[in-house]
């Protein structure tokens, strides 16, 4: 008998027979700071055909609750293909979900969890019952595809199973002050003392690269209103033939950089999904898709940047 070695990463928690239902009409925000329980968070994702040709569909992939203080991952990790058919049982049947984007309110849909996954890849969705429209923002983009795919498709939008919307951080698109960039810009040069490159893709012979100031751009920059900073800093100018790698220097590195000027690292890989007061403490979490080699899912950051949780899923 093959054991189902799924890794349970919700420690006390039980959701088995859980199935969270429609909220009361009226939907204002509480201010209440108090724990909220069933507390989940989701995305909205359009997912592409699994097969070329195949069309895309709407779901919602379930990956946080909320537990006391911190948010905790839905499991994902599995021993085998067959541990697909019994993962459901540890996320919620059903769920009412307030879809949000940039502090508004989108809608809600009603979507619920299917007897088993059909993929590791789709590990937490759940199929849409509702049949009002679909919020969407924005075209679609093969952008926000995941792993090597090239279908285009809606931008991913945060799922609440309650309706926490509001962003009083204010995180915004910014052009960040000089110093900022500095300091983020040395942590990057201290992650990467060194660096390899090609001369020209003809010769497509990776050699160390000393790079300066100039070779690293600024991707994107956010700041709040308390002028804390995220930065996303990558190198330029590369020469060989062939793809770029992943979590490498010519790939995208987020920074944090608060006003005291003070730097963490906080990952690669990854790209700003939306930022929000989803548990209603009052202090907006900042969620980001992960698009690694051959793996997806979400990073959550919160308590001010020193805590986070991470939901990842392979795609084989």
């Amino acid at each position: 008998m093959i054991k189902r070695l799924c890794t349970m990463m919700l420690i006390g928690l039980s959701i088995t027979s859980v199935v969270l239902r429609s909220r009361a009409t009226g939907r204002q925000m509480t201010t209440s700071s108090k724990h909220q329980a069933d507390l989940i968070l989701g995305v909205l994702e359009d997912i592409p055909g699994d097969q070329a040709g195949g069309a895309d569909f709407r779901a919602v992939r379930a990956i946080f609750q909320k537990d006391g203080a911190e948010w905790r991952s839905f499991p994902t990790k599995c021993a085998s293909y067959l541990d697909l058919k019994s993962l459901p049982r540890f996320y919620p049947k059903g769920m009412a979900w307030t879809i949000a984007f940039d502090g508004r309110d989108l809608g809600e849909v009603q979507a619920e969890t299917p007897t088993e996954f059909a993929s590791y890849a789709e590990t937490g969705i759940e199929r849409i019952t509702s049949h009002g429209e679909i919020p969407t923002v924005g075209k679609k983009s093969p952008d926000y595809a995941g792993f090597f795919s090239t279908t285009p498709v809606y931008r991913p939008l945060v799922a609440v199973s309650k309706p926490n919307f509001s962003d009083p951080d204010q995180w915004r698109r910014a052009q960040p002050s000089p110093d900022r960039v500095v300091t983020a810009r040395r942590q990057f040069q201290n992650r990467f003392s060194k660096a390899s490159n090609c001369r020209n893709p003809d010769e497509n012979v990776p050699r160390l690269w000393k790079y300066g100031d100039e070779d690293i751009k600024m991707n994107k920059a956010y700041s709040s209103r308390d002028d804390r900073v995220l930065i996303e800093l990558k190198l330029t100018g590369w020469a060989c033939d062939g793809p770029l790698g992943f979590g490498d220097a010519f790939d995208g590195q987020w920074y944090f950089v608060d006003p005291q000027g003070s730097v963490k690292f906080l990952g690669s890989d990854m790209w700003l999904v939306d930022a929000g007061d989803y548990d209603n403490d009052g202090k907006s979490e900042i969620l980001f898709s992960i698009r690694g080699y051959d793996k997806g899912g979400y990073r959550i950051f919160y308590q001010d940047f020193s805590r986070s949780a991470e939901f990842v899923i392979s795609y084989h």
